[in-house]
């Protein structure tokens, strides 16, 4: 008792942390449904990657720039850009290469993974900094950044309660949409492109590890619970909410980092979720 005393007497040490946290939590669980079911769950992972290379780009530019061009990068928006570019590259068909979409995924998680690790090693601020992009050690979220990540959450809502039906005819019957004349590159590719603007605000909040941790337990999850579709986005949300609040509540108690808490927490979540889902199909 005494911790969670704790915990809610220091309140406003963590108060933007945890409401990024939760908000992050709800829109990877949201979207982890369309990972999971279209079988990207690789791509959610090379964008992580892709977003933490963005901001160490932008940590790199600050280190050796001078004058405007160091005021002028800006973590969020290159490590945006570079996210989206990526889900559209991601999104488009490689008709013209001799090598499958996998394989274009798999370089892209490989070089970006690389590049972030060696950018960290040449900037002088950088080892703790890359260090809280890969493995959410980080547990401040500033006011503005907090109105930036309610922003985009308002954004992709409205985008994805628009094109709800789209969204899911051209992720669970392709073949029919095609028939239908629906513009199936095109709502893949706006799909693909807002669960990168998702992961890129996300990684800068609380780092690549938990947001991938994010996008495919809650989902994973879900499933296991219900066969439902409406229901597995709930439960989805649910549990990426949860998964967050308790992930930073653990973090403060037992001094451990956040992201590996976060990730840790929905992990516990989706074994349970497991059992029971075992059990019931025993019965």
């Amino acid at each position: 008792m005494s911790g969670i005393s704790e915990f809610i007497n220091s309140y406003f040490l963590w108060k933007e942390a945890v409401a990024a946290g939760a908000v992050i939590g709800a829109l990877c669980g949201f979207l982890g449904v369309y990972v999971v079911f279209r079988r990207i769950i690789f791509v959610s992972a090379a964008l992580t990657q892709v977003s933490g290379l963005g901001v160490a780009i932008s940590f790199y530019i600050q280190a050796v720039a001078v004058g405007w061009a160091a005021s002028f990068a800006n973590p969020s928006i290159s490590s945006l850009i570079l996210t989206l570019a990526a889900a559209y590259l991601f999104a488009l068909k490689k008709d013209s290469l001799k090598i499958t979409q996998e394989g274009i995924i798999g370089f892209g998680f490989l070089l970006a993974s690389a590049s972030v690790l060696i950018l960290g090693d040449k900037i002088t601020r950088g080892a703790h900094d890359i260090s809280d992009i890969i493995f959410g050690t980080a547990v401040v979220v500033s006011e503005k950044e907090l109105y930036y990540i309610l922003t985009v959450a308002l954004v992709m809502g409205l985008l994805h309660w628009k094109h709800y039906k789209d969204f899911i005819f051209v992720s669970f019957d392709p073949d029919s949409a095609n028939l239908f004349n629906y513009p199936v590159k095109l709502t893949n590719a706006l799909l693909l492109i807002s669960i990168g603007a998702v992961i890129s605000i996300s990684t800068k909040a609380i780092g690549a590890l938990p947001v991938f941790g994010l996008l495919t337990l809650p989902a994973l999850c879900s499933l296991q619970l219900t066969e439902k579709l409406n229901r597995v986005f709930i439960l989805s949300v649910i549990i990426g909410t949860v998964s967050s609040v308790l992930g930073y509540f653990f973090s403060f108690i037992f001094s451990i980092p956040t992201g590996a808490s976060i990730t840790l927490i929905a992990s516990v979540i989706f074994i349970i979720s497991s059992i029971i889902n075992v059990y019931r199909t025993m019965h």
